[in-house]
């Protein structure tokens, strides 16, 4: 069956729809644990990648793995208000980071794997960030400018042992699942986000522990229309503020899961692939997405489960 509609009436809706600012908010705390506390095996995370790998996370895992980040950081001399800048593709430790930062009281700063060394430096020392978490692949990127970030105290490697890098599994496996979650304020920095830069430099962009997610319930409940029966797909970079849109704070608000496919390129023939072989029921992307797909020949797939499509500026049924 297929999970009811959140509007059938507009008008009535936006009549009784109001969004409560609380004083104090904390989404890994006030959302995940409490999806957790309700279910313990309530999914959060479908993810798969190219190579053919597959890995399922409830809530609760989720719950469990920022603890531990949070205690590996704080081991490494982070802490809240300190700035952790991210920069990873769609490896499921994405997830558990952010929701680490939000625990902790540290503010996150997504940045996209196409960012150069120079853009680094740059948003590094722009945001004083004290720790910078990424991968092998951006590794050499981080190196070639850490001399120049003085703010800097601590460097994460999720995929590899490296010389002059912290290993995340090794500093994960080695701290306590209790953390104390940080009791955020509604107005207190969460967030960093650089704008593009078309005119001038990047500028930064401060988002809040209350606002701003708590303000994606509209956009889980009414734009996504999602609910906690859903499995949705976002087809976002994790460096851009869509995916914490869609990927993260307007799904799991909701207590739908986000099906995760971990590529470094988009190929329309796997997309369709994808949405008919797993229970996919809703979609989100950018238009140009939307519009490769429908260029290929679906006559010979059937997406038993898939529902609404949503895109920037755009939603169809």
């Amino acid at each position: 069956m297929s999970p009811q509609p959140n509007m059938t009436d507009y008008a009535a809706t936006r009549a009784a729809f109001q969004l409560e600012k609380p004083e104090r908010f904390n989404f890994a705390r006030d959302v995940i644990d409490r999806w957790a506390g309700q279910d313990p095996d309530k999914l959060a995370i479908w993810w798969v990648d190219d190579a053919g790998r597959e890995h399922k996370r409830s809530f609760a895992q989720i719950a469990t793995a920022s603890c531990k980040l949070a205690n590996a950081l704080t081991n490494l001399g982070i802490g809240r208000g300190d700035v952790v800048c991210v920069i990873l593709g769609r490896q499921l430790q994405w997830w558990e980071i952010f929701t680490a930062c939000l625990r902790m009281g540290t503010i996150v700063a997504p940045g996209t794997t196409q960012l150069t060394a120079k853009d680094l430096q740059y948003r590094i020392n722009t945001a004083k960030a004290a720790c910078v978490i990424t991968d092998a692949a951006n590794a050499p990127k981080v190196e070639a400018i850490q001399d120049q970030c003085p703010c800097l105290k601590a460097a994460l490697i999720v995929d590899s042992e490296r010389t002059g890098w912290t290993g995340y599994a090794a500093a994960v496996a080695a701290a306590s699942d209790r953390f104390a979650t940080a009791d955020t304020g509604a107005d207190e920095a969460a967030i960093v986000y650089f704008t593009s830069g078309t005119v001038g430099f990047p500028k930064m962009t401060v988002h809040t522990h209350a606002s701003y997610p708590l303000g994606h319930q509209v956009t889980g409940r009414f734009w996504l229309d999602l609910t906690p029966d859903d499995l949705h797909w976002n087809i976002s970079d994790t460096g851009w503020a869509k995916a914490a849109w869609s990927s993260y704070f307007g799904p799991w608000i909701c207590g739908a899961a986000v099906f995760v496919h971990h590529t470094d390129r988009f190929e329309p023939v796997k997309t369709l692939e994808l949405l008919q072989h797993y229970p996919v029921t809703t979609m989100c992307g950018a238009p140009t997405i939307f519009r490769m797909l429908v260029l290929q020949d679906l006559s010979g797939y059937r997406f038993a489960t898939l529902r609404p499509f949503a895109g920037p500026g755009a939603r169809c049924g």
